[in-house]
This record gives structure tokens, C-alpha cells and sequence, in this order.
């Protein structure tokens, strides 16, 4: 089993001029979610880099950023965290990403609770501080919310046609990244 890097939240730091780290965390699905879903790109970097971004997923994330940690959790099998993160750069998140986990590197895919414990432990955050995004109703948002985050549904209009929002205590459905500020908000999440 990959070991984390059990990342300090204790709040000191080294450097006194440093921002203090965000004690809660937005983890990202990548294909269907960040990008357009991949379906036709098998393999390490096989030209999904040149993929679409979801409409202001990367303008939403960016403004974001300041009080929250984003971090990757996909069920990519073949990709390192230099290429995915390589990849959402154009959109300007790559570079923001404080972890990228994947199936690869945690040893097993979502939603089985050693994939959410290995992110967990790595990010170094309880799982109530924690707000899984994902298009995949069970990979995505019922895996989390079984390890005890908060899952939010992305599930966007296809071919103008909407399905029916999921609701719970700690579930959310988002249509557009422009509701994620509004919908962490009624997760409990201000500011």
C-alpha cells in the first residue's frame, strides 16, 4: 500500500510571511467533472491534455483557492501527477492542487474506503472538513460520504435535459460551477 505524506496542520510554519494553510479541503473528479469525460484517450498521456475544461470550473476553483485546498482524486490507473497535473494548468488549477490521488497511486480506485483514508491521511484533514466533487453518483459522492465528507453531485445538463437533485445532511447536486460557493455554504461551510 503507497504511503501519504501526512501534511501538517498544526499552523507552523516555517516561513512567518507564508499564507497559513486552509484547515479544509475541495477534492475534484478529473474526467466529467474538471474536464470533459476521456472516454476515447487510453493511457499516460495520450492527448487528453488537450481535453475541454468544464465551463468556469477553473475561474470558480481559482477564487476559491485562498481558503480552501484543492486536491485531485481520481480513478486515473496510468497517469502520474506531473501529466494530470500538466493538463489542468491551461485552466489555471494544476498548479493549486495541493495533492493529486488517483487509483495509481493510493492502490485502489473509489469508492473503497482505502482510497478516501489514503487523500485523508495525505491532506492531513478529518473527513467532516472535507467536500468531495465528482459526476459519478457512486465513485464520486456516495464513497465520500461514506468515509464521512461532504459530496457534492455534478451532474450538469444533458442535451438540455436535467435529471432530478440529490439531497442529504452533507449532499448537494450542482448543475454549473458558479452554485459551488452557494452550495458549500449550505453544506456549513462559510466564506
Amino acid at each position: 500500500m503507497p504511503t501519504a505524506k501526512h501534511t501538517d496542520t498544526s499552523g507552523v510554519q516555517d516561513d512567518p510571511t507564508a499564507s497559513p494553510v486552509p484547515g479544509r479541503a475541495l477534492l475534484l473528479d478529473w474526467g466529467g467533472t474538471l474536464m470533459r469525460v476521456m472516454p476515447r484517450w487510453m493511457g499516460q498521456q495520450h492527448g487528453w491534455t488537450d481535453e475541454e475544461p468544464m465551463p468556469h470550473a477553473g475561474e470558480v476553483l481559482c477564487s476559491l483557492a485562498a481558503g480552501w485546498r484543492l486536491a485531485l482524486a481520481s480513478n486515473a490507473s496510468e497517469s502520474d501527477e506531473g501529466p494530470i497535473r500538466a493538463a489542468l494548468a491551461p485552466m489555471g488549477v494544476g498548479p493549486l492542487l495541493a495533492g493529486v490521488y488517483t487509483w495509481r497511486s493510493a492502490g485502489t480506485p473509489k469508492p473503497w474506503p482505502q482510497f478516501w483514508a489514503y487523500a485523508l491521511r495525505d491532506l492531513g484533514l478529518p473527513a467532516h472538513r472535507v467536500v468531495m466533487i465528482g459526476d459519478d453518483w457512486t465513485g464520486d459522492v456516495w464513497g465520500a460520504t461514506q468515509a464521512g465528507m461532504s459530496g457534492i453531485w455534478f451532474d450538469p445538463p444533458r442535451n438540455g435535459n436535467v435529471r432530478e437533485a440529490r439531497t442529504a445532511p452533507r449532499v448537494r447536486t450542482m448543475r454549473d460551477f458558479r452554485e459551488l460557493p452557494a452550495l458549500l455554504a449550505e453544506l456549513g461551510f462559510e466564506g
